[in-house]
C-alpha cells in the first residue's frame, strides 16, 4: 500500500522550485523576476543571477527600485553592458524555460524577505529585492552597481527614504532632511 500513499501524497517543493522562493511576491515583484529570467535567456546564460535580477529592476521601469536606481541615473542600455561585460555571453544555444537562481540569489531572496519583515511588511516588493541585493553586497549587480559609483549603503538608505520618508538616515536620530 506503500505506493497508494504516494499517489495521493503532494510532494514538497524542492529548495531550487522557485514557487518556494516567490511566496508573497507583488505582481511587480514578479515581473521582476520574470524580466530576469528573460535577460538572463537574452544573454545565454543557464542561470539567473542578481545581475539580471538588476536588469529586471532597471526594466521594470517603474516602482521604488525603479524610482531610486534612477535617482542613480542607472538606465537599461548602460547596465546591460555592464553585466555583459562581466559575465560575457553563454553559449550559442537558446534555452526556453525558467532557469534556476544561483545561491547568491537565493540569499538575496532571503535577505529581501527578512528586510519585508524588519519593515512589518507582509509582501515582497521591488523595493525589497533591491534592499535584498544591497544587504547580500557580494554579487555581480552589486559589483555592476560600484562600476556606476553606486555608494550600495547610501543607496540602500535612499530605499528606505523611498519607502518611508520618515525613515531616520543618521545614526544620532535625526530625521533626514529635505
Amino acid at each position: 500500500m506503500n505506493w497508494f500513499k504516494k499517489l495521493f501524497t503532494k510532494p514538497k517543493p524542492r529548495e531550487s522550485d522557485s514557487r518556494e522562493f516567490l511566496q508573497n511576491f507583488m505582481p511587480s515583484a514578479e515581473k521582476v523576476m520574470a524580466l530576469a529570467n528573460e535577460e538572463a535567456l537574452r544573454l545565454n546564460h543557464n542561470f539567473i543571477g542578481t545581475e539580471h535580477i538588476l536588469l529586471g529592476l532597471v526594466k521594470l521601469g517603474n516602482g521604488m527600485a525603479a524610482n531610486v536606481l534612477a535617482k542613480f541615473e542607472l538606465n537599461l542600455e548602460k547596465t546591460r553592458t555592464e553585466v555583459e561585460k562581466i559575465d560575457g555571453r553563454g553559449p550559442g544555444r537558446k534555452i526556453t524555460f525558467s532557469l534556476p537562481y544561483t545561491p547568491r540569489v537565493k540569499e538575496v531572496l532571503k535577505m529581501a524577505r527578512n528586510d519585508a519583515k524588519l519593515l512589518k511588511h507582509t509582501y515582497i516588493g521591488t523595493e525589497h529585492l533591491l534592499l535584498g541585493i544591497s544587504s547580500e553586497g557580494k554579487g555581480v549587480a552589486v559589483m555592476v552597481l560600484k562600476k556606476f559609483n553606486v555608494n550600495i549603503e547610501q543607496m540602500r538608505i535612499e530605499m528606505l527614504n523611498e519607502i518611508n520618508p520618515n525613515f531616520l538616515s543618521s545614526d544620532d536620530g535625526q530625521k533626514k532632511s529635505s
